[in-house]
């Protein structure tokens, strides 16, 4: 009922506005229409297809302007999105732009990007009617007329037909709205005073195109004019968006490059310091969130350029440049922000041997080590408390222990670097102690890569805890990248752990054992996998491992294992050992060494005993005894 009724008013309004034959009666309703605008209950679409073709031009500005009005309402938008209204309206447009018509043509941009907001429908009736050409072609003729309301009005047009997604943006893109926006921004950079509105339209029609074309990369006198914006303007709203861009564009080698030989990363820095100082001071009438979030921004791009190889050298610059000494100095900044990117910018200055050499001279090592400590206290506070509310939330802790491990990492790739932290003995027990407390996987990998760079593998050997961290972790298949990390780890520990790891095979607590099972396996698969002729390297680990195991007497331990846990070993400690065992009995040397063990004959008494042994174990165990007997034999 009420939906006929609602049908019926409209149709009666529509009646009514067509049966008004007085001008100024006409002229006085459009206005109370134009008033209502959004509120404006009914749908007079079919009036205002009437009205656009009247003879008389005030008729059809006002009318005009009522759509604009109207259409703002998105639940009246598709009545409007009809060729019989856009057409008319486009026509308008294809006149040329004198004093007499500049309110007409305003109105008609008014009621393009209203119709055109979330509209598809809209979009592509312009894009039929070959609007898109026409709306560039009149933002360069209000460029070239300083005619600077339509310049706003018709780029904010062409901003909302390109929000509609990648389709419509390479129309954009190919109608030449890149140039314009170039001129925009350029003339804007002449003024005393910027407009902001005109400066941040301009800035989301590249971010619109960007975001639908990740792989666009601008001009570099795009580029550089985005810079210079982010000079000169210090309105927050337009940084963001500046930052924004640089930072998409800066994927490219070619931009990293240009920011850094523009004094753009000396720019951001120094525009860091001051938001944080003047946000300290409360001097920002922006919410925490909006300077949390600039400062995110500006912080990702002064990264983001460092990884370009050419601008990392830039801006190294012996060590002298005022972003490395900047970087430097943030790292003992209280902001965690500042103190992340130091962090960062250090890991990436650290890719070439001798800037390593010389950070480590400048005592940066021991500084990050200083770090690491703070904050893997922390990080431990947390795991003990993790209800109490904490100086610094985890998320944080964990952002930086792992920024921190992968500049530590990096600094100790060259071999003088790995003498004098050696020298210095700090490094390899700090690191090493907090294996054991290390719960995050992404932190967990960078502390393992880190101690196994340093050479401290014969320092792991000893500490048993710390070993069965690494054994834990290479077992957490889940987490690639620390399961991946922890054989290599173990593989560079051969000469220091073995021996230490095949007594824990006779550990009075299962526990330990399955440990040292775990390690033995993960360092097993590591060593005595199938490896190219030409790689020495590994082959040296085969060997070497081989002959510790043996050195060890891996297979009287075995035996005592066995024997000695016959009735008692669990389920999962027994399956861990015949995988274990499984793996090593294909080489000969170790079957011969579990032959003479008697390694095989234990299986089987073992085997025989037990009852909650799975139909694969005893598979297994038939296995391994057929490699020990087969291969175990002297050459």
């Amino acid at each position: 009922m009420d939906g006929y009724t609602a049908k019926k008013s409209t149709s009666f309004e529509t009646l009514v506005i067509q049966n008004i034959t007085n001008v100024n009666e006409l002229k006085a309703k459009l206005s109370g229409i134009i008033l209502a605008g959004e509120d404006y209950q009914y749908d007079v679409s079919d009036s205002m297809k009437v009205l656009l073709t009247s003879t008389d031009q005030d008729i059809v500005q006002l009318s005009i302007e009522a759509i604009a009005e109207l259409v703002k309402c998105e639940q009246k938008r598709d009545s409007y999105a009809n060729k019989s209204i856009i057409g008319p309206i486009l026509d308008i447009l294809r006149k040329e732009t004198v004093s007499d018509n500049i309110e007409m043509v305003k109105q008609c941009c008014r009621a393009l990007g209203n119709l055109c907001c979330d509209c598809d429908t809209s979009r592509r009736l312009i894009v039929s009617l070959e609007g898109i050409p026409l709306l560039v072609k009149l933002l360069e003729r209000s460029i070239d007329m300083r005619l600077d309301e339509i310049q706003t009005l018709a780029s904010k047009t062409l901003l909302n037909f390109a929000i509609g997604g990648a389709e419509f943006t390479d129309i954009i893109f190919q109608a030449g709205i890149v140039d314009m926006v170039q001129r925009m921004l350029s003339i804007e950079l002449k003024k005393d005073d910027f407009d902001d509105d005109t400066l941040s339209t301009c800035l989301l029609i590249l971010s619109v195109i960007n975001d639908n074309t990740p792989e666009l990369l601008y001009s570099e006198m795009v580029n550089k004019t985005i810079l210079q914006v982010l000079r000169d303007s210090l309105n927050m709203e337009i940084s963001e968006l500046c930052l924004d861009h640089l930072h998409s564009q800066a994927e490219h080698e070619s931009v990293k490059t240009l920011i850094a030989k523009e004094g753009g990363v000396q720019l951001v820095c120094s525009r860091l310091e001051e938001l944080v100082s003047r946000h300290t001071a409360g001097e920002l009438n922006a919410a925490d969130t909006e300077v949390e979030a600039l400062m995110k921004q500006a912080c990702e791009l002064v990264i983001i350029v460092l990884t370009g190889d050419e601008a990392m050298h830039i801006l190294y610059n012996k060590g002298v440049s005022e972003v490395y000494q900047t970087v430097v100095k943030w790292l003992d900044s209280p902001n965690h922000q500042l103190l992340t990117t130091a962090v960062l910018a250090i890991g990436n200055f650290a890719r070439q041997d001798d800037y390593c050499t010389h950070m480590m001279e400048d005592k940066i090592f021991d500084k990050l080590l200083d770090i690491f400590e703070v904050y893997n206290n922390f990080s431990i506070q947390i795991q003990k408390e993790p209800e109490k509310k904490h100086p610094i939330d985890p998320i944080t802790v964990i952002k930086l222990l792992h920024a921190v491990l992968s500049s530590l990492r990096n600094l100790a790739v060259p071999v003088a670097n790995k003498r004098v932290a050696a020298a210095q003995g700090r490094a390899a027990p700090l690191l090493l102690n907090a294996l054991p407390t290390t719960e995050d996987h992404h932190v967990a990998y960078k502390l393992l890569a880190t101690i196994r760079l340093l050479d401290v593998a014969k320092l792991l050997a000893s500490e048993p805890v710390a070993l069965a961290t690494v054994a834990r972790w290479g077992h957490a298949a889940e987490y690639a990248g620390a399961a991946g990390e922890a054989p290599r780890l173990l593989a560079w520990a051969v000469d220091g752990c073995i021996s230490s790891l095949v007594n824990m095979l006779v550990a009075s607590h299962s526990l330990m054992q399955n440990e040292a099972i775990l390690a033995l396996t993960l360092l097993a698969i590591e060593s005595l996998k199938k490896l190219s002729p030409d790689s020495q390297t590994e082959f040296d680990y085969e060997k070497s491992f081989v002959e510790q195991l043996i050195k060890s007497e891996i297979g009287k331990h075995v035996t005592i294992l066995i024997d000695t846990n016959c009735a008692k070993m669990p389920v999962e400690v027994a399956e861990n050992l015949l995988a274990f065992l499984d793996i090593t009995s294909k080489s000969n040397k170790l079957a011969l060494d579990y032959k003479d063990a008697k390694v095989h004959e234990c299986l089987m008494k073992f085997s025989d005993s037990r009852t909650d042994l799975t139909t694969d174990m005893k598979s297994c165990i038939f296995g391994v005894f057929s490699s020990i007997t087969n291969n175990g034999k002297n050459d």
